[in-house]
């Protein structure tokens, strides 16, 4: 007896501890007030959270705890003005805002009162304002997606699973009827990364357009894009077109083109880089990279060969360096007298062309003309006369060493060009005599070709001068001055006569 009195006793206390943890405890999220009355929802807050509310629909995904924003978003579709946190309210402060759709009667406000803030939503006649506002705000989403969709610049339809145009957009009734291409269609996959492409000829157009068609399927059919690509394809048919062009035009050029893309792979190359390099067909066909590339001229002993193979990368890649910035230009002297010029040019798009041209003639005729010049100034200097050629610009062209020696000048050490007047000015600091002058410098400056002028002074006892201007091609004049001494000319007479 004494256990069963015991075991009521701690039933009681059981039940009554049980009553006053639960009247102590906090008041749990989202509890539904008493039934309000019809057409009101009251949300309760305490600063931006929710604890409690009786509107029977609250927010998407708003079965953990409610914040002002998230319910803010809820409302904004039908009100304006809302403020962005609740906590800015003034005490006891009051705001009635209406809906801003045509012909809703919808009305909120906002109350902060001393238990927290109050906001009450009433749409009159409705009993359930929440789940009507609930259902006019899906509505109008559905209607912006609706019009967004009608207003889209590019085709938009959607079919059923048997093919049937389900519905379509202004612009897919403007531009062609879907139906007509379903069997075009019938091939693409959803969510296919390549697009389908289109092409569609218009009654009374010559011309076509283009459309790029992708796909998405769904329980009820499949939603098509069609996206107008006529300037996409215009484009790269003109940029086809291009590239063959310059192929054919490359394939003439007698000078070696290679291309390297931004991968830096060979993307063009034309016949004469074939010739000129020695690297096959197939090789270049292969696209190789710029390393590979001068790897085999290397091998190919068609570049200069490198000093050290160890900073033989280094050196590329300064080449490939300096011709990404428009600077790279040098001279390849090969062996069997075969010398390339090859120059480094940037492209767009970060590609890089390099030019190889054999100017192996050039080089020659540069070498030999040089030559032609060494030999034709070491005759001259062998002469004893003093040979000074004028050009027709009336500048001194070139003179031999006699010249030299007898007038103390140098031209080819001044910057300056010597003009008649300068050269004069040193014969006669040289050889005076001011009336031989005047008359050598008033020949030297006449155009005309008459009979050339040569004459023997003698400027001092025992000093004698011969001049001579001579004409030659072009407007040229050449003057030959000989001087010489009664000791020099018997001195050389002896020597003669020996």
């Amino acid at each position: 007896m004494v256990w069963l009195q015991t075991g009521l006793i701690a039933g009681f206390l059981s039940l009554g501890l049980l009553w006053l943890v639960g009247r102590l405890s906090p008041t749990p999220r989202q509890a539904t007030m008493p039934a309000p009355p019809s057409g009101v929802a009251t949300f309760l807050f305490s600063d931006d959270e929710m604890f409690d509310h009786d509107a029977g629909a609250l927010p998407a995904g708003a079965d953990k705890a409610v914040y002002w924003p998230d319910l803010r978003d809820w409302l904004a579709p039908r009100f304006d003005e809302l403020p962005a946190t609740l906590t800015d309210l003034a005490p006891m402060a009051t705001i009635q805002l209406r809906s801003r759709l045509a012909g809703d009667t919808g009305r909120l406000k906002l109350a902060c009162t001393k238990h927290g803030i109050r906001v009450t939503l009433t749409d009159p006649p409705h009993a359930c304002p929440a789940e009507r506002h609930e259902m006019l705000v899906a509505k109008t989403r559905m209607d912006e997606a609706t019009d967004a969709f009608e207003r889209a610049p590019h085709p938009i339809w959607k079919t059923a699973r048997t093919g049937e145009v389900l519905w379509r957009n202004a612009a897919s009734t403007a531009a062609f009827d879907p139906a007509e291409h379903s069997d075009a269609l019938a091939g693409g996959t959803p969510d296919d990364a390549s697009a389908t492409r289109l092409s569609i000829t218009s009654e009374g157009s010559a011309r076509s357009r283009w459309y790029e068609i992708s796909q998405t399927d769904d329980c009820l059919g499949t939603l098509y894009h069609a996206t107008d690509i006529t300037k996409i394809v215009n484009a790269e048919r003109m940029q086809k077109d291009f590239v063959q062009t310059l192929t054919k035009t490359f394939a003439y050029l007698t000078i070696g083109l290679a291309v390297f893309d931004k991968s830096r792979k060979l993307a063009l190359f034309n016949p004469s880089l074939v010739d000129l390099t020695s690297l096959g067909a197939d090789f270049l066909s292969g696209k190789p990279d710029l390393m590979a590339f001068f790897d085999k001229l290397r091998d190919r002993r068609v570049m200069p060969e490198p000093r050290s193979y160890a900073s033989w990368r280094t050196q590329i890649s300064e080449v490939i360096g300096a011709a990404e910035g428009g600077l790279y230009q040098e001279t390849w002297s090969l062996p069997n007298d075969v010398t390339y010029r090859v120059t480094g040019r940037p492209h767009p798009d970060g590609a890089v062309a390099f030019l190889f041209e054999d100017i192996s003639a050039e080089v020659m005729l540069a070498r030999r003309f040089r030559s032609q010049v060494d030999l034709r100034q070491a005759a001259l200097d062998s002469l004893p006369e003093a040979v000074i050629v004028i050009g027709p610009n009336s500048v001194l062209a070139f003179c031999n060493s006699s010249a030299i020696d007898l007038l103390g000048v140098d031209p080819d050490t001044s910057f300056a060009d010597m003009s008649v007047p300068d050269l004069m000015d040193a014969c006669a600091r040289a050889l005076p005599s001011p009336t031989v002058w005047r008359e050598v410098e008033e020949q030297l400056r006449s155009r005309r070709q008459d009979v050339p002028l040569r004459k023997s002074v003698e400027l001092t006892p025992g000093h004698s001068l011969c001049y001579r201007v001579e004409v030659l091609p072009g407007g040229a004049r050449m003057l030959i001055l000989r001087s010489r001494t009664e000791i020099a000319h018997a001195v050389a007479t002896r020597v003669a006569a020996s």
